[in-house]
């Protein structure tokens, strides 16, 4: 074979594996890419580093729920005999209360502030004004008892003022529900309502003398309180 036959040879076939290679990397470069893994920031759902990292550095809950600062208290006792109501929490130790009062005979207002610790089990203080309007005791207390008909003048109109100073154990959840007893000492400013008619009724049979007064008497007492009841908070 010639030199030049050898030469023509090798060119044709330095064409062909150009050509070759050319085609081979046209068809890598059309082939599909291998998927790919997404990033778990990527999934539905995922909390983005940033987000997690704040989680994570949070000292409280995204969603923490506060103390509850209002409430509804009912409770029985002397001389407040019954009573509904509703509290304020300015403070975690600080309770305001203010309410409606009811005797049988009539209706009544009551407002106070309690100073307690925020423990399940505590001991309080509590100071309270309480106003009863006027109204007929007679009626009411003539159908549970018998009363002397000379004591109907008397108590046809009571209504009477008082403070309480007390002291107490509150036992429960200071945040949803408490039971307390309290005890201590009370004021109380009353006015004697129909006095005249009253000793005029008393002594028209025996003759004596029949003291007039000037005006209604006004009676202050202080005398003992007590009272047990409880408290719900709900916001």
């Amino acid at each position: 074979m010639s030199n030049t036959s050898a030469a023509g040879w090798a060119r044709a076939l330095g064409c062909a594996a150009a050509a070759a290679a050319l085609l081979q990397g046209a068809a890598l470069a059309d082939a599909p890419s291998a998927p790919q893994l997404a990033s778990a920031s990527a999934l539905p759902g995922a909390t983005p580093p940033a987000a997690t990292a704040s989680l994570v550095s949070s000292d409280q809950p995204a969603f923490a729920r506060r103390k509850h600062i209002l409430g509804l208290q009912l409770d029985a006792g002397v001389p407040d005999v019954t009573a509904v109501s509703v509290l304020y929490r300015p403070l975690k130790y600080v309770r305001l209360s203010g309410g409606m009062l009811y005797n049988l005979a009539s209706y009544g207002l009551r407002g106070g502030v309690s100073v307690q610790p925020y423990f399940p089990i505590a001991p309080s203080l509590t100071l309270e004004v309480g106003h009863y309007f006027d109204g007929n005791a007679y009626d009411k207390l003539s159908k549970y008892t018998s009363i002397d008909e000379n004591l109907r003048p008397y108590l046809q109109k009571v209504g009477y003022t008082f403070v309480n100073a007390q002291l107490g154990l509150e036992l429960g959840h200071p945040d949803w529900f408490v039971f307390f007893v309290r005890a201590g000492i009370s004021r109380v400013w009353t006015s004697i309502h129909n006095a005249n008619d009253a000793t005029k009724s008393a002594s028209a049979g025996d003759g004596g003398l029949k003291p007039t007064f000037i005006g209604d008497p006004n009676v202050r007492l202080g005398i003992p309180n007590v009272k047990l009841g409880f408290m719900i908070f709900f916001y």
